[in-house]
């Protein structure tokens, strides 16, 4: 009778060790999960595609020198558009850079600017040259 008390409070106190090991165990682990912080969440969204000619047939062939060219939105450049256009955002631009060289005492030379040097639009350099010759004069004067 005595052997069966000893093997009773044996798996009795197995039972309940193992039931303490788990509940502190689980609910430590859950804890320190959550003071865990992971930062913003991020959402990845797909971006669409824009097929500028007819899925990458049709005029001019081929687009960018690849006529299955399947590309994103264009950026149109800083010196894009029409003539007009183009010499108003230079002349704006020409401007700007020629009072800041006429306040920091430098030379005369629209050439100075990226750009003017870098444009590829005549109307962009005509109106640059004319508007830094105003902003220098009017920066110096």
């Amino acid at each position: 009778m005595k052997g069966m008390t000893a093997t009773k409070k044996l798996i009795t106190g197995t039972v309940f060790s193992l039931m303490v090991i788990l509940s502190v165990g689980s609910t430590s682990g859950a804890t320190a999960q959550a003071q865990i912080w992971r930062g913003p969440r991020v959402v990845i969204v797909p971006r669409y595609r824009v097929f500028p000619y007819a899925w990458g047939f049709g005029y001019p062939y081929p687009v960018y020198g690849n006529p299955y060219y399947y590309g994103y939105g264009y950026t149109p450049r800083y010196d894009a558009g029409p003539y007009d256009v183009a010499k108003g955002k230079g002349y704006h631009d020409g401007f700007d850079r020629g009072q800041e060289d006429a306040r920091d005492s430098k030379r005369f030379d629209p050439n100075n600017s990226s750009h003017f040097r870098n444009s590829i639009s005549m109307g962009y350099r005509d109106g640059f040259r004319q508007g830094y010759t105003d902003g220098f004069n009017h920066g110096a004067g």
